[in-house]
């Protein structure tokens, strides 16, 4: 069972990339919750769970989904590079370990990483 969970409507190239560069992750309906999911059950499946939830949905990127047991990443990148911005997020000095992510909500963009933090008062923005 791995801490990274991406949305299902990420196209299955995007979870095999993943995979063949040894990331472990699962995809809502394999191995995480069901196909289907509504945001609702998603984000009630993510409480307590200490997993980062990477998304296309532009829903997710809101500040008071913070919480202190999850991650949510907002990926606003062309489609075809969305594994190589999940890995890079992954390495990036800030949001290496799972420890650094918990509690926040992060947008990821081609130029910059913006978030929140849970008990931030502004959104940070870090360039790559």
């Amino acid at each position: 069972m791995s801490r990274q969970v991406l949305d299902e409507l990420f196209d299955e190239t995007v979870h095999q990339q993943l995979r063949t560069w040894r990331i472990s992750i699962d995809k809502v309906g394999a191995g995480f919750g069901q196909s289907g999911w509504t945001d609702e059950q998603i984000l009630s499946a993510l409480h307590g769970s200490r997993k980062t939830f990477h998304t296309r949905d532009q829903g997710y990127y809101n500040r008071h989904y913070c919480h202190p047991s999850y991650c949510l990443v907002y990926y606003d990148v062309p489609a075809a590079e969305m594994a190589i911005y999940l890995r890079r997020l992954l390495r990036h000095p800030l949001f290496n370990t799972h420890a650094k992510r918990m509690g926040k909500v992060i947008k990821v963009t081609s130029r910059r990483i913006e978030f929140w933090e849970l008990r931030g008062a502004k959104k940070e923005k870090v360039e790559w």
